[in-house]
């Protein structure tokens, strides 16, 4: 079974990055996503480094941090269908911090 640690290092090492990527160029590119869109991308991201450092500390707080960042994650709503590629590591994103809220409970 994973633990927290591991879950957020999969997140901001591996997953994170390529979202990002894909939200810049959809963004840019397509207009998919609006400007509030890539301010809450930012702020989860914020919060996603804070819950890895914590995870160290108080896994609680971490837990709870991620789940706000998901929450944030959630809320973002793009303005045309992502396409098929975005959608699968946005996806794998999101499922990756439900499981740090599974983990803890």
């Amino acid at each position: 079974m994973e633990d927290v640690k591991n879950v957020l290092w999969k997140v901001l090492n591996n997953e994170a990055p390529l979202v990002e990527d894909d939200i810049k160029m959809y963004h840019i590119k397509e207009g998919i996503l609006t400007e509030d869109d890539l301010k809450k991308w930012r702020e989860a991201i914020r919060l996603i480094r804070e819950a890895y450092y914590d995870a160290y500390k108080n896994e609680n707080v971490a837990v709870e941090k991620a789940r706000k960042s998901l929450e944030i994650i959630n809320s973002i709503s793009p303005k045309k269908p992502m396409p098929p590629e975005m959608k699968i590591r946005f996806e794998d994103l999101k499922r990756n911090l439900e499981l740090i809220v599974k983990i803890s409970k």
